[in-house]
């Protein structure tokens, strides 16, 4: 199945969400001028943006995001250790809102700063490199991610059940290059490779998703049960994005680093997942809250026609009231 071209913006020119999946980035993403959302206070309520980035490889995993809630805002980075089996660094914080890219490529700057933290994802226009670049206590990043050599960009719009809509845009198999340190400990991202996720949606006061990502040089998948749906639910092979079924993530909610089931309704997609480590939180802000855990691993299976052993990535359960 061969998807559409990205439109500029997730809303038709009479201001109705353009629903679907596509390929490539809107140059652009804002919910203003909206048709059929309530009025600009439930606009600001319900706003929320992230802009998410994760390189995985042979030795080390990194993940970080920035979000903003529109009243608020939080961040978190991690650096788990796949050879020592420990997380090198895990940061969160809570505070002010801080920037999030309305653009998902060229042109995007998102960053934090506060209580330590100075971290900056960034992609000049007409640059085809991303770069990440800053430091968070003992946490220092300089990376580059070479959107040119990536697989194609997944743009999902997504009606929302209890918001109005969402659009995200799902990047994964950039070639990374630099280095991580964390706690002293210097890791080359030689041989990993990246993944970005740029979200921004009008969405639900309790929104809860199971989510699957994973990528390595030439093959990626990206699943989500609840949330978006199975607008967003991809595999990439063969430098194309192919559109799967929904998805069923399961797994024993007592003991998440036990092996998860993933599998879609199609048949395309029939994985295990068997933990290596995790990072997990549970924030209570009084009037919203965030709880998740994220088990970092490797997946085996089937991805289309494709059998992967070792393939590294993450899955995720998510409750958030925000």
């Amino acid at each position: 199945m061969t998807l559409p071209a990205a439109p500029a913006t997730p809303l038709l020119p009479d201001g109705t969400p353009a629903f679907g999946a596509y390929e490539g980035m809107c140059r652009r993403v804002s919910w203003d001028g909206i048709r059929g959302a309530p009025g600009p206070v439930w606009r600001f309520l319900h706003a929320k943006k992230w802009h998410y980035v994760s390189i995985a490889g042979p030795r080390v995993v990194f993940a970080m995001a920035i979000v903003n809630l529109g009243w608020v805002g939080s961040a978190f980075a991690y650096v788990f250790d796949r050879v020592d089996r420990v997380l090198r660094a895990n940061l969160s914080l809570t505070g002010l809102p801080p920037l999030v890219a309305d653009r998902p490529g060229e042109g995007a700057v998102s960053t934090v700063s506060g209580r330590g933290a100075h971290l900056r994802l960034e992609r000049p226009e007409g640059s085809s490199l991303w770069r990440l670049h800053g430091r968070w206590r003992s946490l220092a990043v300089d990376a580059t991610l070479d959107a040119a050599a990536a697989a194609p960009t997944l743009c999902a719009v997504a009606r929302i059940e209890g918001g109005a809509a969402n659009c995200t845009h799902k990047t994964p198999c950039l070639p990374a290059a630099g280095t991580i340190v964390a706690e002293g400990v210097t890791y080359s991202l030689d041989a990993h490779v990246g993944a970005l996720d740029h979200t921004v949606g009008l969405l639900a006061r309790d929104t809860r998703w199971k989510w699957v990502s994973a990528a390595a040089p030439g093959v990626a998948v990206n699943l989500v049960e609840g949330f978006n749906g199975p607008v967003e639910n991809a595999v990439w092979l063969g430098g194309a994005i192919h559109p799967v079924g929904a998805a069923e993530i399961l797994y024993d909610v007592r003991t998440p680093r036990s092996p998860w089931r993933i599998r879609t309704a199609d048949g395309s997609v029939d994985l295990v997942f068997t933990p290596e480590g995790e990072r997990s939180e549970d924030k209570n802000l009084v009037v919203a809250a965030s709880k998740y855990v994220q088990p970092i691993g490797t997946f085996r299976g089937k991805l289309l026609t494709k059998e992967v052993d070792g393939l590294v990535g993450v899955t995720e359960d998510h409750a958030a009231r925000w």
